[in-house]
């Protein structure tokens, strides 16, 4: 489903609204509605080589291929998908998101609120972002049940609205978060002293399953979510913090290949006494600031995700953005980076340590015959296995910067223009080890150790 189809099925919806709105007896002033819109085009010039830990289990152990991948006519240098839909090709998807949102006043204290949100990179499918009740039993104190944002950023709960800032995308090394929704509740205490203003936060609950995300490319989802969250307000200066964390279960029964590779991954891990993957508690650090006086702008934050075990991404990420008001336009320079922290190197470290370990050779070999039934296949197959175990592992390390040029136009109050440039940059590979850079946030391995992304988008409000 296109954009266009898309707009035209959320505007019938909106004239059944007012339709109904304008029939004599029907009136009702505590209700708002309100719609967001991005779209454009985004594409990328990285190429990749192919590589067997993307595609190298075909059953429940035995890889498809050797991992020898030689380029030729059939088996070319191809475009490789950055963050998961940016590729060489020109993406119409990428950025596309359609949202609606209703209020309800019931009275001073209480009101509902429903936002359904629409993706480009999901086929448009509608899912509900927020679902929440509010009840405020002071003026200074705020209560919500149901689906909400987690506050793991400064923007968090604009994350969607291209018309709140400057980029044409938020910094992908620092909001590429697969979860940014969870179903609980909420609490919110205000605050003033003197010209400086601010409000506490507490958060509990469940996130919801997601699929295929660009962080953990298999099924998962978070139980047991908490946290903590503050934002102060002073002159020009606004500052954000939280702490947030949750138990990941991810979903090892996926029958795609990322969820074959992560099974037969966590079963040779735990085989050799490692943890594994399959369980793991993770805690959310984040840290943010914005200066905005009318004429400069100035944006950063800085976060840290850490795994209590397991080979995923733990990654350490930070962003700094300069801008500068100029009428109806504001040009804008940021940089941003990702890199795996030290505790998830040290932690991947020792699981290579295992593999590798000769005292664990016996116990790989014969949980190989145990699958195959023959000792002899099971002691090649262990070793293939390994192997790419091994470099499922390595290639877990991240690490990418990126330099971002980028122009905001203010076509009215409700709409704006954005084109952007960025250069990707800190790239390498993995296999001999945690220093090579990694793939970055692409699908696969980068032939070289930088790309350009260029991006060019339409905000509006409604």
């Amino acid at each position: 489903m296109t954009v266009l189809s898309k707009v035209c099925e959320v505007s019938l919806g909106l004239a059944s609204l007012a339709l109904v709105a304008s029939t004599p007896g029907w009136a009702d002033d505590n209700l708002r509605i309100n719609g967001f819109l991005t779209a454009g085009v985004t594409g990328s010039d990285m190429k990749s080589m192919p590589t067997c830990p993307s595609t190298g289990y075909s059953g429940a152990m035995r890889p498809s291929s050797n991992c020898t991948v030689v380029t030729s006519p059939t088996n070319p240098l191809q475009y490789t998908p950055y963050y998961d839909h940016i590729g060489g090709t020109p993406s119409w998807s990428q950025d596309g998101i359609l949202g609606l949102q209703t209020d309800y006043t019931i009275d001073s204290r209480s009101s509902v609120t429903a936002q359904l949100v629409s993706y480009g990179t999901q086929d448009y499918q509608v899912e509900d972002a927020w679902a929440y009740a509010t009840f405020k039993p002071t003026s200074n104190v705020q209560l919500r049940m149901g689906r909400q944002r987690i506050p793991f950023y400064m923007l968090s709960e604009q994350l969607d609205v291209g018309m709140s800032y400057p980029w044409a995308r938020p910094p992908v090394e620092m909001y590429a978060n697969p979860v940014n929704t969870y179903d609980g509740i909420s609490g919110k205490y205000s605050w003033m002293l003197g010209d400086v203003s601010g409000d506490f936060g507490f958060i509990a609950g469940d996130a919801p399953a997601t699929h295929n995300s660009p962080y953990i490319p298999l099924g998962f989802d978070i139980k047991n979510v908490r946290g903590f969250n503050f934002n102060v307000y002073t002159g020009n200066f606004t500052f954000h913090g939280g702490v947030n964390a949750g138990n990941v279960n991810l979903n090892l029964a996926d029958d795609q290949t990322p969820g074959k590779m992560f099974y037969n991954l966590n079963q040779l891990l735990t085989t050799v006494g490692n943890p594994g993957i399959s369980d793991q508690l993770a805690t959310f650090y984040n840290l943010g600031m914005i200066y905005d006086d009318g004429s400069l702008l100035v944006m950063s934050e800085v976060a840290d995700l850490q795994y209590s075990q397991g080979i995923l991404q733990d990654p350490f990420r930070g962003y700094v953005l300069l801008g500068y008001h100029m009428g109806d336009f504001l040009p804008n320079f940021t940089y941003s980076t990702t890199r795996t922290n030290t505790a998830g190197n040290s932690r991947r470290s020792q699981a290579l340590g295992e593999l590798n370990n000769p005292a664990n050779t016996s116990t790989l070999q014969s949980y190989a015959a145990s699958q195959y039934g023959l000792s002899q296949i099971g002691v090649a197959n262990a070793i293939n296995a390994s192997n790419l175990a091994q470099q499922s592992i390595a290639n877990q390390g991240m690490q990418q910067s990126s330099y971002t040029l980028g122009l905001r136009y203010d076509i009215t109050p409700k709409m704006s223009a954005k084109l952007e440039w960025s250069y990707v940059t800190g790239l390498g590979s993995n296999s001999g080890g945690f220093g090579g850079g990694g793939w970055g946030m692409f699908s696969d391995a980068p032939l070289n150790g930088h790309a350009d992304i260029y991006t060019f988008v339409i905000n509006a409000m409604f």
